[in-house]
């Protein structure tokens, strides 16, 4: 039987890793709206970086 001697065995929202990641039954379906906003500018971050991308290779492709 396992004892628990100190409040930093119990597993919070703070000591498990990807917490958000997984829905909770008193969030209902409410949790991809509030989610939404971090997704969409980790998108734009990545379209930003592609453009980039192909900047750059444009740039590297036509040096003289």
């Amino acid at each position: 039987m396992l004892t628990i001697r100190t409040l930093r065995q119990i597993a919070t929202s703070r000591t498990i890793p990807s917490f958000r990641s997984a829905p909770s039954r008193s969030q209902g379906c409410g949790q991809p709206l509030a989610d939404s906003g971090r997704m969409g500018y980790h998108q734009r971050r990545a379209q930003a970086e592609e453009v980039r991308r192909q900047w750059l290779q444009q740039q590297w492709q036509n040096r003289p």
